[in-house]
């Protein structure tokens, strides 16, 4: 490997480094045409730029392919914890080509997208309610979604906070709801695909509030609810308090956010509309794919 490898693009990010600021953010990497080439997150800006420009022995696909970087742009975060967030909704949106798959339903080896889910909620006979996590928004029933980072097997941040909270959303319906004495198994693991429980009537709109991510006091309604339940199921029943909030804060909350700033009316979101409303977030730091641009890389404060 000659010593000079990807030094043009090692410069850019040296330069860059100097202008990034020290605090959390994602950062992009975009080519000659400014055509995007990976996203990254970083607590320190500044500091992780500099890595990547001090990197002298290529051990990634990334690193190899540092001669394509032309220009780097970055989005300031409150934390590092919202960058990561930020991060895996970029890579859902923009696919870079050069960044590892985070676990998410991007795309396939052949390209084709793969089915986002969405939350359907349906009721059944005797006051039970079903939840089912389907790729169907027109299944019968109201839809929520489409939650991209909710599934088995994912790996961002942002993917463990949905995947690990609905469940926990499922496990306090069932605890407030009072049947049986045992967790049944198909909320004990992440993303179940259908599950039947007992909803009061008076918690029903609630339920809706809450997966419209309008309103996550249910959370703490189903935790006061559930306190009859016995002493050693109390723990886990603080921890899925805690789990259920995170999901509500990184799906139904985050939706709703992302329709609200573009002023979309719909309640469930598909992938491509979601795929383009976060891309128009971005636009003014990297522009549309393939657009050239000039001048010093520009950033936004979050």
């Amino acid at each position: 490997m000659r010593d000079d490898w990807g030094q043009r693009g090692r410069e850019v990010l040296r330069v860059a480094a100097g202008e990034a600021p020290r605090g959390a953010g994602v950062y992009f990497f975009l080519g000659e045409g400014d055509e995007l080439l990976y996203v990254g997150k970083a607590g320190d800006l500044r500091q992780r730029l500099r890595q990547h420009a001090g990197v002298r022995v290529p051990v990634s696909r990334l690193h190899q392919r540092y001669d394509l970087v032309r220009r780097v742009a970055w989005e300031t975060a409150v934390d590092e914890e919202a960058a990561a967030w930020r991060e895996a909704d970029l890579i859902f949106a923009l696919r870079p080509p050069y960044n590892a798959d985070p676990g998410l339903r991007a795309t396939d080896p052949l390209g084709k997208d793969a089915p986002v889910p969405y939350v359907v909620v349906s009721e059944e006979a005797d006051g039970r309610v079903r939840f089912h996590l389907t790729p169907d928004p027109g299944r019968h029933g109201r839809a929520y979604g489409c939650f991209p980072h909710l599934g088995k097997g994912v790996a961002s941040r942002l993917g463990v906070a949905c995947s690990d909270g609905y469940p926990a959303l499922l496990r306090l319906l069932w605890a407030a709801g009072g049947e049986g004495e045992r967790v049944p198994g198909a909320i004990t693991r992440p993303a179940p695909a259908s599950f039947v429980v007992v909803v009061a009537d008076e918690v029903r709109e609630k339920v809706h509030r809450f997966l419209s991510g309008a309103r996550a006091r249910l959370v703490d309604e189903l935790f006061d609810a559930a306190s009859e339940r016995p002493a050693f199921m109390r723990p886990a029943l603080r921890r899925d308090r805690e789990a259920a909030l995170g999901f509500f804060a990184a799906g139904p909350a985050l939706v709703r956010a992302r329709r609200l700033r573009h002023g979309v009316r719909a309640r469930a979101l598909d992938a491509g509309t979601y795929r383009r409303l976060v891309a128009a977030e971005v636009e003014t730091l990297i522009g549309p794919v393939g657009a050239a641009r000039s001048g010093a890389a520009p950033h936004v404060e979050g």
